[in-house]
């Protein structure tokens, strides 16, 4: 599932300038014509910053100059300060190794002088640029250092933390723990509502919309992102009136209105070229006008929208995390189109990129990292109840002060009373969180060590029953090289025993596949499936084998490990029966959903056999035992003209 909010101009989230007006820029410029000189480079930064969003051009020529001026008088601050702007710049250009360059020699410039507050703010932007290339292991550091710089600094900087609350939360959307990403960007929101910062508030609300429609809630959804589009409107910020467009429509997919969807996803590809905003970002609706128009049934349409974006894939190659969504939506296309070449290769470019970003090693390093953070973020929040409960005893002690004079000494005895009720209640409340925030570390230690010994139940697995087994085949072909040919039955005998073998080497590979995943995605058992057929296909080219998987179920829809090796256990068992038995031309094998119940069906052309007068053998016996492992049913169906085996289950 692609929760991808980090796009480039979040980064100017973390900028203490804020997007004004072109008439407010042409005052402070006259301003700075008579402003002494730290503040005309100022001045300068803010105006590079707006410029960059409306004439590109007119931004680079502030910056080097002000740059310049900044290092011939020895302004560090603004040298940094305009470092840092001239790395958005970049950034915002597409053009990457240059953003980097200058985000890390501004970071260097400030750490040298200890200017924590924009040394925070740089760290943060170096986050939110390793975030846009997909690499989240090295972005997640900046983030939490970026926190940390900021809580320690003497005067803690609110428009600054709603900045990495924020982008706490968009951390939680990719872990898909979508109650604490509402948490974090609701506080966020809290902060640039009391703060009033107007062109941030759309972001939030962006945020917070994106999180509900995962959840499943779509009317409350819809509403928040249509109050996100009005905002950016009264803002003037295409960035956010876009990604909120982007939200709205991705919302109405949900529920299946794809009339409704593909108008906006049109026009915010349009508007983002026309207004030249943040191009980098276009991939994601060209990804969603693809699932579109896939679930339309209109995947013709989709063609020109492919080509889009392999374009801007080109123009911009260091875009990753948007590629997921749109190599599957384009292998779809071409499935539909019964173009399989084209799917198939478009789908391995997914799982390839797929692989690349959320490999087993970034999955434990995410794990490690956000172990350390919740662990800072605990002796945060303990020193904090300290310092709270201290300032209360301080202001309690003024109060006292002033009300001896002037009340009776039952209202002073009274107040006491309240007081000392009022810490004991504080106190509960620091236990108490001292408590939760126990268990959720122990929570996730438990979670690490259950995938560790899964791993390593998997790799004894492989290491030592797969090893033993291939040597059984290798030792039995070769004692087939050494027999005489009067050994013809010893020999078909050793035949078939390595047939047996080499297949139990297959079953293994497949329990251990499925022992290495918590639950596994349509899309993985479909990858499987076809991996499966395949082989299959090579055993036997004269029969046509069909996939088919329903438009209403999503590939990102998760089966428990368990219930998915049953599925994929019933459909080789039953593809395997065709092929043996039933001297079939072709076999479909479909997967669909109707009333929360899957539908899984495999159909053969065959000679079919008799219900009634043929024993069950194993084959039969075991898809029964497995459709019961589901909770579900399973029906035979068989004449001379084929076999169906149909099977439901829950989907819960």
């Amino acid at each position: 599932m692609k929760y991808i909010l980090c796009t480039v101009f979040l980064l100017l989230l973390t900028s203490s300038i804020a997007q004004t007006s072109s008439k407010e820029i042409d005052s402070l410029l006259h301003i700075s014509k008579t402003a002494n000189d730290s503040t005309r480079l100022r001045i300068y930064n803010k105006a590079a910053f707006f410029y960059i969003f409306n004439d590109s051009d007119k931004a680079k020529d502030y910056l080097k100059n002000a740059i310049k001026e900044s290092i011939d008088k020895n302004y560090s601050f603004s040298q940094a300060e305009l470092t840092n702007t001239y790395g958005i710049y970049f950034d915002v250009s597409g053009q990457q190794d240059s953003a980097k360059y200058y985000f890390e020699n501004a970071l260097k410039i400030s750490k040298l002088h200890n200017f924590q507050g924009i040394t925070a703010m740089i760290t943060n932007n170096l986050g939110m640029f390793n975030w846009n290339k997909g690499d989240y292991q090295e972005a997640l550091k900046y983030f939490f250092s970026a926190i940390e710089l900021n809580d320690n600094a003497p005067e803690v900087n609110q428009n600054k933390g709603a900045v990495y609350l924020n982008n706490i939360g968009l951390i939680y959307q990719e872990m898909g723990q979508f109650d604490k990403a509402l948490n974090y960007h609701r506080k966020s929101l809290e902060i640039r509502e009391k703060e009033k910062m107007f062109n941030e508030i759309p972001a939030s609300l962006n945020n917070i919309a994106i999180n509900l429609k995962e959840k499943g809630d779509y009317l409350e959804a819809e509403k928040v992102a249509k109050e996100a589009i009005q905002k950016a409107k009264i803002a003037n910020s295409m960035q956010y009136y876009f990604s909120s467009l982007n939200t709205l429509a991705n919302i109405y997919i949900k529920q299946g209105k794809y009339h409704q969807a593909i108008p906006l996803q049109k026009q915010i590809i349009i508007g983002r070229d026309s207004l030249n905003v943040d191009r980098t970002a276009s991939l994601a609706p060209i990804a969603s006008i693809l699932e579109s128009y896939n679930y339309s049934n209109k995947p013709s349409e989709a063609l020109p929208y492919i080509e889009k974006g392999k374009d801007l894939i080109k123009e911009f190659p260091d875009l990753r995390n948007d590629l997921v969504g749109f190599y599957a939506s384009a292998a779809q296309v071409f499935y539909r189109l019964q173009n399989n070449k084209e799917g198939d290769n478009y789908l391995k470019l997914s799982l390839a990129i797929k692989d690349s970003i959320f490999s087993s090693e970034n999955a434990k390093s995410l794990a490690t990292l956000e172990t350390k953070y919740n662990v800072a973020q605990q002796q945060r929040d303990l020193a904090e109840t300290r310092a709270n409960l201290a300032e209360t005893e301080l202001e309690v002690e003024r109060k006292n002060k002033f009300i001896y004079g002037t009340l009776a000494f039952g209202l002073v005895l009274g107040l006491l009373g309240y007081l000392f009720y009022n810490q004991q209640k504080l106190k509960n409340n620091q236990l108490r969180r001292e408590a939760e925030l126990k268990e959720a570390l122990a929570k996730i230690e438990t979670q690490n060590k259950l995938q560790e010994q899964r791993l390593r139940i998997s790799r004894d697995l492989h290491d030592n029953i797969g090893a033993q087994l291939t040597f059984v085949t290798s030792s039995v072909d070769n004692l087939k090289y050494g027999l005489t040919d009067k050994d013809d039955k010893v020999s078909d005998k050793l035949t078939s025993i390595s047939a047996f073998t080499t297949q139990t080497i297959y079953e293994l590979r497949d329990t251990i596949w499925a022992m290495n995943k918590e639950k596994i995605s349509i899309e993985d058992l479909q990858a499987r499936i076809s991996n499966f057929i395949d082989k299959a296909g090579v055993a036997d080219t004269k029969v046509k084998f069909i996939f088919q998987v329903a438009d209403n179920i999503s590939n990102e829809f998760m089966l428990p490990s368990i219930k998915g090796m049953n599925v994929y256990r019933i459909i080789q068992e039953g593809v395997n029966n065709a092929l043996k038995y039933a001297e079939a031309q072709s076999i479909i094998v479909s997967l669909s959903e109707k009333d929360n119940q899957f539908e899984l069906s495999i159909l053969d052309d065959g000679k079919g056999f008799d219900l009634k007068n043929t024993e069950m053998g194993n084959g039969l016996n075991n898809i029964k035992k497995r459709s019961r492992d589901l909770g579900g049913t399973v029906y035979f169906n068989s004449n001379n003209k084929g076999t169906k085996i149909t099977l439901t289950f829950p989907m819960d």
